[in-house]
């Protein structure tokens, strides 16, 4: 090979291998050092703009599901196949979904920006989104932002993504602690003058907690309403254990000196929280989901342990003002009725059980619908109906179903 040539390949190999290698790193000098990006939310989940790297160094764009209480990558099985990555093995066993550890882990940017993979393990699930009832291709773990400095401006519905040092934070500054290996982020809150550690996830529609908690608390008040079953952003996948859950209002919830008020809580078996806490940097009795974040912007600085936060608007009442079902997506892109709330011991919904299949809920075609479409379709003022066509063992029936105030 003469020198010219051998020039010419081997400027090309270090394009490659740059095209690729900025993807897999925190810190790239020839790169932008800060991306804002607009994002829209679907059962209050984040849904955001991200590229892949392919194997020859192209990029791949795909809507991505932000999730900082996941510290894996999942990707759903064809982008998986146009990314060229492999299986290595089975999964965490005993999910609802079928999924399988990769060989490696792609390279991923935010508007430009490299994201720092290293360590980050990937799980392919199959179907054409990253899981059933979600818009999305692939998530953005809470393990890819741990480095950089990010803006969860859900106000403006706005994410940022940032080198640290760039510019000066603000918001009311609230210390966090950060498991440095996954990313999760905690902060301490307060609920009717006891303080808690709860998880931020912002994957989550609805706020968890523990169900020793929750006990305390209608312990002290027992006028505080509540009900069996997950509904409305409590509602997250429909898994076996949200059907007997406890659901409840919590009139004040304490961040530092901001409050989020009527917030609703689905109370779980304190398990749950054991195997949570294996990914946070200490015990959590729960934790925030996005029906407390979407009143807020949430600024971080995970590697000094702090956020700062912002009040906005505060959200739209009747999050939980809704027919009473907790729903299940399935990979088919149906929706299975998991459960029926119940309040009093008695249902909230009559005429529909579990195991139906959800067809249509007045003019909007269940299947193939996101979660977030088929529960912002259950809302409405309490006392109004909605036409709900349900298959019951190959049989079609039609239900008139009220909406309630729950719980």
């Amino acid at each position: 090979m003469t020198r010219p040539r051998m020039i010419r390949a081997l400027t090309a190999a270090a394009v490659l291998w740059l095209g690729a290698g900025r993807a897999a790193t925190a810190q790239d000098p020839a790169g932008p050092r800060t991306a804002t990006l607009p994002f829209v939310l679907d059962h209050n989940r984040m849904i955001v703009e991200l590229q892949l790297v392919r194997p020859d160094g192209t990029l791949r764009s795909a809507q991505a599901w932000v999730d900082t209480g996941n510290q894996h990558l999942l990707v759903c099985k064809q982008l998986a196949q146009e990314l060229g990555l492999e299986a290595a093995g089975t999964g965490e066993e005993g999910t609802q979904v079928a999924q399988v550890w990769a060989t490696t882990t792609p390279g991923m940017r935010l508007g430009g920006l490299s994201l720092d993979t290293a360590g980050i393990r990937t799980k392919i699930l199959p179907g054409a989104s990253v899981l059933p009832g979600v818009p999305a291709e692939v998530n953005l773990p809470s393990s890819a932002l741990l480095h950089d400095r990010f803006v969860l401006d859900y106000p403006a519905r706005r994410l940022t993504v940032a080198r640290p040092g760039l510019s000066k934070p603000r918001g009311t500054v609230i210390p966090c602690q950060v498991n440095a290996s996954t990313g999760l982020f905690q902060i301490a809150a307060s609920v009717d003058g006891e303080t808690v550690q709860l998880g931020v996830d912002t994957g989550s529609a609805g706020t968890w907690v523990s169900n020793l908690l929750l006990g305390r608390w209608q312990s002290r008040h027992p006028d505080w309403p509540h009900a069996i079953g997950a509904v409305g952003s409590a509602n997250f996948f429909g898994f076996g254990f949200e059907t007997g859950g406890v659901l409840t209002r919590l009139p004040v919830l304490g961040i530092g000196p901001l409050t989020a008020r009527d917030i609703g809580v689905l109370g779980l078996d304190q398990s749950l929280f054991d195997w949570y806490s294996g990914k946070t940097a200490a015990p959590v009795a729960g934790f925030v989901g996005a029906n407390v974040l979407v009143g807020f912007r949430i600024e971080t600085d995970l590697s000094r342990g702090m956020t700062y936060w912002e009040a906005g608007p505060a959200p739209p009442p009747g999050d939980l003002d809704i027919v009473g079902l907790t729903l299940r997506p399935e990979a088919d892109r149906s929706f299975t009725v998991a459960g029926v709330v119940t309040r009093d011991g008695k249902p909230a919904v009559a005429g529909v059980q579990a195991g139906d299949t959800l067809l249509r809920i007045d003019t909007l075609d269940a299947t193939g619908a996101t979660m977030g479409a088929v529960v912002a379709a259950l809302r409405g003022t309490p006392g109004a109906a909605h036409s709900l066509v349900l298959a019951r063992a190959g049989t079609q029936l039609t239900v008139e179903a009220r909406v309630a105030r729950l719980p």
